[in-house]
């Protein structure tokens, strides 16, 4: 019996210590919640690398991998066979194929195959009934130096190449070509009107309901262009499609940053698109699976139908963070990274504090700014940055760096068919070797620092793409393993150089004007690959090596012009106009931190009222003095970034 009393005792001081325990534990929370100033706060009460975070991130990274499906099964949906004008009289005769191409299609001189566009100009009514052999017989053959060309209005197709695409059946060649590169091109111009106008209702509805209408719509729409009737029809709905999906990638990636720490952001950056490049391999065996183009379409949507997950992940997760009376999200995050739970009022207080503190009058006025106005300011913030003399040859150079890289990227990507290469084999490597491109930037940008790093990468990506059009001019017979290496090496560059003027890019401008940056150089980004598929479907059918020249040539101008940029590595980002002048273009120097630019100018000036100064070489005086002509300069261009935005 005292056994038992003595256990029963035990037990109870057992239960007793784990209560106050578990009690000292809501306190202790309880006071981390009462010091909570902003979100990143509340986010390490939470936890910042517990499981909740982990699961959050591939919910959310899930939306980088749908939109590669959308983007690449471009090729593989128009897959172009070897095609021929249509002969109807000698069709219906039942004429063979080999027959067909013998008699009534010239040969073109330069590379010794059928044309495609191209027929003799002949009655040929007046043989259908003679059959083959006697019109040969009888010696009406067309002459090819006697009997004149002319085009067609229809073609026959290979169909024991590819077995239906939309090239096929609405008949995508010659003088229809550019409707086939404007199937892709409108890809790129669905993701720049998403991206436009997605940011503005993120801020207005929050991240959540756009996320599940934008996921809505891409599954709708995607199934609507598998039953189009028409080219022009699928075309529009291809602008939905690619317009959804990045509302559904831009609602995701604002949501993980959100919710993730500084120390962890880099990180998650880097990995959230690595998923981008298990769907670019993906793509290829799906396409390799499912031959017929209205079926691979309905395949390439499938993915989509998984967001329909995230209209009960999402708000369990992660809840509207944002929002003041919801924390359905946080009570979860807290049970499964294994922290004590706060009582909910405790909770509801911490997020309004937040709230209260974040969120400044002016920040309000422009979330509740209508469209229109939104535009409108669009407009004029578009050219703010070209009217601010410090920033305006920056701004070119990064400019044109960001059209490059997209251009040359995609014009890669999407270039199996001039290369007469596997399309299959060439996707899959093409996004197998995004890896390397990513894990080769970082030594690169260690040792060698942004801008050399940068050039060398464009320089590298010339170079190949240079080698590439040399082989095929000078050489006939070019093995396509040859030019698949050069070509694929050249994209691993430039898949590196679009990463690196991403990064630079944010370093480079000032605070004030980072976001625009950033913004518009996305847009002259989606200009580029608006333009890749044109450059590849209709120059490079009337001449091989002509893209890989013009993207060689683009990248060759962009390699030099970025070494006109100042160098942003071990440099704090700078905060406004004023340091920016103190940072000479091509610079290697260092940025001067605040506290010394204050110091000096005091000195200088002769108290804390004192203009600021600029402490360069080419601009200061070896005595120290401040150049009064020079910080007139750069008052003035402060002024006048002010009233830009």
């Amino acid at each position: 019996m005292e056994e038992e009393r003595e256990e029963k005792e035990t037990e109870v001081q057992n239960n007793e210590e784990e209560v106050k325990k578990q009690q000292e534990d809501v306190l202790k929370t309880d006071d981390d919640l009462g010091n909570v100033k902003t979100f990143e706060d509340l986010l390490q009460v939470v936890g910042t690398r517990g499981r909740w975070n982990l699961l959050l991130f591939l919910v959310c990274a899930y939306a980088t991998y749908v939109p590669a499906h959308q983007t690449l099964s471009y090729q593989f949906l128009g897959a172009t066979p070897d095609y021929w004008c249509h002969i109807a009289p000698l069709v219906e005769a039942n004429w063979t194929q080999e027959q067909v191409l013998n008699f009534a299609i010239p040969t073109n001189k330069e590379t010794g195959k059928f044309e495609h566009c191209l027929q003799y100009n002949y009655t040929y009514s007046k043989v259908a009934a003679l059959g083959y052999e006697g019109a040969v017989n009888a010696g009406l053959v067309p002459l090819p130096n006697n009997t004149p060309m002319v085009s067609c209005a229809s073609r026959d197709f290979n169909l024991t190449q590819y077995e239906s695409t939309l090239t096929i059946e609405w008949d995508l060649v010659c003088e229809r070509r550019v409707l086939y590169s404007t199937t892709q091109a409108a890809v790129q111009v669905g993701k720049l009107v998403g991206y436009l106008f997605h940011g503005f209702l993120l801020d207005r509805y929050g991240r959540r309901p756009v996320v599940l209408w934008s996921a809505l719509f891409t599954v709708v729409a995607g199934f609507l262009a598998a039953s189009s009737p028409n080219v022009e029809l699928y075309i529009c709905l291809l602008i939905v499609i690619l317009c959804m999906t990045s509302g559904c990638y831009l609602g995701c990636f604002i949501l993980q940053m959100e919710t993730c720490s500084t120390k962890e952001r880099s990180m998650v950056g880097t990995l959230f698109v690595v998923p981008w490049a298990l769907g670019y391999m993906v793509v290829p065996g799906i396409a390799y699976l499912v031959r017929r183009w209205r079926e691979l379409q309905a395949v390439v949507t499938v993915p989509a139908l998984v967001f329909i997950a995230h209209y009960w992940l999402l708000p369990v997760l992660a809840g509207s963070l944002c929002e003041v009376n919801n924390t359905q999200g946080l009570p979860l995050g807290f049970k499964i990274n294994r922290k004590t739970l706060p009582p909910d009022h405790v909770l509801l207080a911490a997020m309004k504090k937040i709230r209260s503190l974040d969120v400044r009058e002016e920040e309000k006025q422009e979330q509740q700014a209508s469209l229109p106005t939104r535009a409108l300011k669009f407009v004029k913030q578009f050219t703010s940055l070209l009217r601010v003399k410090a920033l305006r040859k920056k701004i070119l150079i990064v400019f044109f760096c960001w059209f490059a890289s997209s251009m040359i990227y995609y014009g890669i990507a999407l270039n199996a068919t001039n290369l007469s290469a596997n399309v299959y084999l060439y996707i899959f490597l093409g996004g197998l070797l995004e890896m390397p491109s990513y894990l080769l930037l970082w030594p690169a940008v260690v040792y060698l620092g942004r801008v050399r790093s940068l050039s060398s990468l464009y320089f590298m990506c010339a170079v190949c793409i240079f080698s590439l059009s040399v082989c095929i001019i000078f050489t006939s017979d070019v093995p396509v393993g040859v030019m698949m290496f050069l070509s694929l090496t050249g994209k691993v560059a430039i898949t590196a150089a679009f990463h690196l003027i991403w990064m630079m890019t944010a370093e480079l401008f000032p605070t004030k004007y980072r976001s625009l940056a950033l913004s518009h150089s996305s847009v002259t980004s989606r200009c580029g690959s608006i333009l890749s598929p044109y450059i590849n479907d209709i120059l490079g059918e009337v001449i091989m090596w002509a893209p890989s020249m013009v993207f060689g040539l683009t990248s060759l101008v962009a390699g030099g012009l970025c070494l006109f940029l100042p160098e942003t590595r071990d440099r704090s980002l700078t905060e406004d106009i004023k340091f920016e002048d103190s940072q000479q273009l091509g610079s290697q120097s260092d940025v001067c931190t605040r506290e010394t630019l204050e110091r000096q100018n005091n000195e200088t000036a002769g108290g804390p009222s004192g203009e600021r100064t600029d402490t360069s070489d080419n601009k200061t005086p070896q005595d120290g003095k401040t150049n009064p002509a020079y910080t007139q300069e750069a008052e003035e261009n402060n002024k006048q970034a002010n009233t830009n935005l």
